[in-house]
């Protein structure tokens, strides 16, 4: 049974991509050897790094001053690596409370400097903050800003769930990234955009250990110790499978329409529910829950027995999360929409 996956994370890839995946695991242009065995310093991974970074840059048309790195660890080492980078100690720096990633955020940001926590409602920043914090798309509340604030500091921005889905305001931004296993590839990398002035060298901020300094991987090409070069193989595949498939304006629209005929089924159905604010809804997670716990263990089991996979909610959370990235097809969503109303016609 062909399987549709919204699960949250990682998330399908389109086929083309998982199949050139496979082959250069099995022989790497027909080097006779894996993509997964050869060195990082190669000139044969340097091509590969070095396309994925450009291919980020022609995307976005990312400023020519900014530097593009990648980086292991995933998105949630970058919520300490970015205020050890950016500020000092005594330093403020503000976040707004959107949810579960940006209660990580703060936590992280904690230990290294001031952090003020402001409402989204309310967007009160300390006058002396150096940047707002924001989660571009909370995946587990389905919430999502559609438009980043426009505030007197500059932004920083967790974009996990929604990069390369969507355009990008640089002149807002000094700090972006996002780990790959959503909407550009596999786990195990992330890619970080920084504008590099806003790195501080200030002698009374707490040192960053050299491995997590942005410099030292700005000076190595993001090459100063063994990257995961699956990973980043795959993001590459999928780079120019998104350029390929219309770039990031195409991926943003056909975001729109999946999300729309998402939420236009959880709207009418009689046995479902939206989770998010009408305005907040995300065009990257449609979360939603059955009209009671009963209608949710019987849909659960339906919808899986039809190839329906990974849509069980966050388990803090409960419901449904059907998980839309670039690699999902809207056939699939248009599946799932099928699937809830042969099983509200059968439980009616």
């Amino acid at each position: 049974m062909k399987q549709h996956n919204f699960s949250p994370g990682p998330a399908i890839l389109p086929p083309s991509v998982f199949q050139a995946l496979a082959a250069g695991i099995v022989n790497y242009q027909d080097s006779g050897l894996s993509i997964a065995e050869i060195s990082h310093l190669t000139p044969a991974f340097r091509e590969v790094i070095g396309e994925a970074t450009r291919l980020v840059r022609e995307l976005y048309q990312v400023p020519s001053h900014w530097e593009i790195l990648w980086l292991p660890g995933g998105a949630s080492s970058q919520l300490s690596t970015a205020p050890m980078n950016l500020v000092n100690p005594d330093d403020t720096i503000a976040i707004v409370d959107t949810g579960y990633w940006s209660e990580k955020a703060f936590d992280a940001a904690s230990a290294y400097c001031h952090v003020h926590r402001t409402d989204p409602e309310r967007l009160d920043i300390p006058a002396d903050a150096k940047y707002l914090h924001v989660v571009s798309n909370e995946t587990i509340d389905g919430i999502q800003w559609h438009e980043f604030p426009d505030v007197h500091v500059p932004l920083v921005a967790d974009m996990t769930s929604d990069f390369l889905s969507r355009p990008i305001p640089f002149e807002k931004f000094v700090l972006i990234f996002a780990s790959a296993q959503k909407n550009f590839g596999i786990s195990g990398i992330t890619c970080v955009l920084v504008n590099p002035t806003y790195i501080s060298d200030s002698p009374t901020k707490i040192p960053a250990p050299k491995i997590f300094h942005y410099k030292t991987h700005i000076a190595e090409q993001s090459l100063y110790h063994t990257l995961p070069t699956v990973p980043v193989y795959s993001s590459l595949l999928m780079l120019r499978w998104i350029k390929d498939h219309g770039g990031v304006a195409n991926m943003y629209q056909n975001a729109q329409q999946k999300a729309a005929i998402m939420y236009q089924e959880i709207d009418t159905n009689p046995n479902f529910v939206g989770r998010a604010p009408l305005v907040k809804r995300s065009i990257a997670n449609a979360c939603f829950h059955g009209k009671s716990p009963e209608i949710e263990a019987q849909f659960l089991t339906f919808a899986e027995a039809r190839g329906i996979n990974g849509i069980k909610g966050f388990p803090t959370i409960g419901g449904f999360r059907a998980s839309m990235y670039n690699g999902m097809p809207i056939e699939s969503v248009q599946y799932l929409v099928s699937i809830m109303q042969e099983f509200s016609a059968q439980a009616l």
